[in-house]
């Protein structure tokens, strides 16, 4: 499967504004008290930084094989996990939209539905989301300054999830299935779209949402833990209650916003929020760098990688073509 033209000029625009709102931050905040910052910070923090964001994706992509299997979806373990970091390349779409990329290929090369591909990419994003904001909640019991505002935005943060929920009710499904097949768009795909349902709503049980949780949570944990690392490694260490709201506060503006990768809006929450924890704004900007590099870029990087590098997996159906079938 080849990246699609379109994707490719807005992957290069989304870079290019990137590395503008980065040069024009350097500017605003300073750029020789943070290229000192940066040099600042020990090697080995760095490392311990971009292993913590490795065990993210790496605990992520054991809930991705959990998906499938709970789906009847069999592929090999290699290509699951190429396809899975492949994804990681689509991270700089809106919203990220572009990972729907990934139940495309499933359909490609081992005949697996977009009924059930699509399921699975859309639990990924509930959960992630799910447990960030489950994150940014612990967190804000240990944030020192006032609370009410932030409140209020983390109460209106749970709609979204409480509304994809809802989705478990088989009453719910069904009058929106129906709504649906009224769309003449949608009519011809009602069979399709009742599939899809059910099959997200398997991934929304009890037991999904228990195992989901705790597995995701730990995953973005690490990546908390890697800002709390950072600021401890530019000389103003913060507690690790503290790292933990500001990164998930961060993250969740970023994927309200529906920018690409959350460009922007992540940034400048944690710059402000770590200006709250009295950081000089130069540090705080730093920091957001440093963190950025390892939890937005990386994946960008290692997506790009492993999508050259296994992208002949993708190219072809392959003899499982009846994988999507209950072992």
């Amino acid at each position: 499967m080849q990246l699609p033209r379109r994707f490719v000029t807005r992957s290069f625009v989304v870079l290019g504004f990137s590395i503008a709102l980065y040069a024009a931050g350097a500017l605003v905040f300073g750029w020789s008290d943070m290229r000192d910052n940066l040099r600042a910070v020990p090697a080995g923090i760095l490392a311990m930084v971009g292993l913590l964001s490795l065990t993210n994706y790496l605990l992520r992509f054991w809930r991705w094989e959990v998906y499938l299997r709970s789906l009847g979806v069999r592929i090999p373990l290699a290509t699951s996990l190429g396809l899975y970091f492949s994804a990681y390349v689509m991270v700089i779409t809106p919203g990220k939209i572009g990972e729907v990329f990934k139940a495309g290929i499933l359909g490609e090369t081992h005949g697996v539905s977009l009924a059930k591909g699509i399921p699975v990419v859309l639990a990924e994003r509930l959960y992630d989301f799910l447990a960030v904001l489950l994150l940014a909640i612990v967190g804000i019991v240990f944030w020192p300054g006032p609370v009410s505002g932030l409140g209020t935005g983390l109460a209106a943060a749970t709609c979204l999830p409480a509304v994809m929920l809802l989705f478990r009710h088989p009453g719910i499904r069904r009058r929106l299935v129906e709504k649906a097949a009224g769309s003449a768009l949608l009519k011809k795909h009602r069979l399709g779209l009742d599939e899809s349902l059910e099959s997200l709503a398997s991934l929304l049980t009890v037991r999904q949402l228990a195992f989901s949780l705790t597995l995701t949570s730990l995953a973005w944990f690490c990546e908390c833990l890697g800002l709390w690392l950072v600021c401890k490694g530019l000389g103003f260490p913060v507690g690790v209650g503290e790292a933990v709201f500001v990164y998930a506060a961060g993250t969740l503006v970023g994927s309200l916003s529906f920018l690409p990768g959350g460009l922007g809006g992540t940034e400048a929450t944690i710059i402000w929020l770590l200006g709250k924890l009295a950081l000089p704004t130069a540090v705080a900007a730093s920091a957001a760098l440093l963190v950025r590099l390892f939890t937005l870029w990386l994946a960008v990087a290692l997506g790009l990688a492993v999508f050259l590098a296994a992208r002949s997996r993708f190219q072809a159906p392959g003899p499982e073509r009846d994988s999507d079938q209950p072992a």
